[in-house]
Formats: C-alpha cells, sequence, structure tokens
C-alpha cells in the first residue's frame, strides 16, 4: 500500500487518495494550494473526500472536514475503513448557514493542528444555494468568493502543509446553444484554485469522467473510474470496452 503522502520532485508534498485521481492530477492532492472539484451528483466527489481523509488518519494525520451538505455519511467512510481509529483524526463540523459557514473558514488557523494535512469543504456553495433569492444573490456571492475563498488561500500559503479540497455541485448556465454545465457559484471559483477538476456521467451508467480544467503545472488529461464499494476505483476492462463502442457510435 502506497503511503497517504508523497513528496514531488519540486519538493511539494501530496496528499495520495489511493485513486485514479492521483494518477491523473501528479501523484495527490498539493499541499500548500486550493484544488477545486465540481460536477453532478453521484460522482464521487464526496467519496473521493473520505478516501483522502480516511487514508491520512491510518497514519496518523488529521483531517477538517466541514461539510455544509450534510454529506458526509458514517456508514459509507466504515464501510471504506473499517478500522473504527479512523474517524478519530476526523473533525467534522456541520456549519447551519452561510454566515456560519464564513465564520468558521475565517478562523480555519483555530481548527487546525500540526497533524492537519487536509481540509475538505463539501460543498463550498451549498449553504449560498439554499438562501439564494433575487434581493440576496449578489451578495451572497461575494460571501463566497470574496470572503470563503481569498480566507482559505492565505491559510494556504501560512501552512504549506496542508491541502485543500473544495467540492462544489454544477449549475446550468444558458450561455451557450445548448447550456453548459458550470460550479455552482459561477467561475470564479476558479480564479483560486491551483487545481481544478471536472467530475461527469458518462454514457456508460457506472463510469464516470475526471478531468482536469486547470493545474498550476500544466498538467492536462482526463481519466475514467468507478464507484464501488472500495471508492473511487479503476474502470473494469469490460465496461471501457462498452464506452468505446458507444463513442464509436456516437456522430
Amino acid at each position: 500500500m502506497l503511503s497517504s503522502l508523497r513528496v514531488r520532485n519540486n519538493g511539494a508534498l501530496l496528499v495520495h487518495t489511493q485513486s485514479p485521481i492521483d494518477d491523473l492530477i501528479g501523484g495527490g492532492l498539493p499541499t500548500g494550494v486550493i484544488s477545486h472539484i465540481y460536477g453532478e451528483a453521484a460522482t464521487g466527489k464526496t467519496t473521493l473526500a473520505m478516501q483522502a481523509a480516511g487514508n491520512l488518519s491510518r497514519e496518523g494525520y488529521q483531517t477538517l472536514y466541514i461539510d455544509g451538505d450534510n454529506r458526509f455519511s458514517l456508514k459509507r467512510f466504515s464501510q471504506l475503513f473499517t478500522n473504527e481509529d479512523s474517524l478519530e483524526r476526523i473533525t467534522l463540523i456541520v456549519p447551519k448557514s452561510l454566515d456560519e459557514q464564513t465564520e468558521i473558514i475565517s478562523v480555519l488557523d483555530a481548527y487546525v493542528s500540526s497533524r492537519t494535512r487536509l481540509i475538505v469543504v463539501d460543498t463550498i456553495a451549498s449553504q449560498y444555494r439554499r438562501e439564494l433569492s433575487p434581493d440576496t444573490q449578489f451578495s451572497r456571492y461575494r460571501e463566497v468568493v470574496e470572503k470563503q475563498l481569498p480566507e482559505m488561500l492565505g491559510l494556504c500559503r501560512r501552512r504549506r502543509n496542508i491541502a485543500v479540497l473544495i467540492l462544489n455541485q454544477v449549475v446550468t448556465s444558458m450561455d451557450g446553444e445548448e447550456g453548459e454545465n458550470i460550479p455552482s457559484a459561477g467561475m470564479g471559483l476558479n480564479k483560486f484554485s491551483q487545481v481544478t477538476l471536472r467530475f461527469s456521467t458518462t454514457p456508460v451508467k457506472s463510469v464516470r469522467k475526471a478531468e482536469i480544467i486547470n493545474h498550476y503545472l500544466g498538467i492536462r488529461g482526463e481519466v475514467f473510474y468507478q464507484i464501488t464499494s472500495e471508492g473511487i476505483s479503476p474502470v473494469r476492462s469490460d465496461l471501457l470496452k462498452a464506452l468505446k463502442e458507444v463513442g464509436s457510435r456516437a456522430p
């Protein structure tokens, strides 16, 4: 089994998720920067965050998990990591409002220790979506983009050994002819993120795709994966074959 932490050639520390996503982005989630993953429901965003947190926990490192969507499932986590001690090194915070989430993020340093290696926000715009109205739309958007993101970026610069992982849903932009799925709260989040990935479904029901939208090292690419009882896993060869066959029939 690979260690949950790797060191890249340039000295950057990487949080290993033990999934196909690691190889896609150069070895794992980089510390000292913000990684932003957005995508449709049921594409494995929370599962990936759990894998990263659980792998770190097994080696004695801590994760701060801000669960704005109440998506952290103890049953699912126990399926991925059977050792009960794994949960002891995950600090789970469930904000009840956008103001509370903004306040928590403004004092992140108070929640992290010398053993913290990962901060997860799942999902960054959930409270924004709940409180959205014509009267508050733009002010609430600024809560996310102009307050929370700069605070997390500042923490990354102070704590170079901590990876920040932001998970996000998508909305449909009507700018294009057919509409396009973009991050909830807009593309402005990507300005603060050094790594951005998009998770999406595919024509084959059990196969998902991860695509690099932006990477500070210039890495590009995509990878297909499955969500299994063991987490984010490589795609079986028969499903890859089916995906290729579907693609070959596309107009």
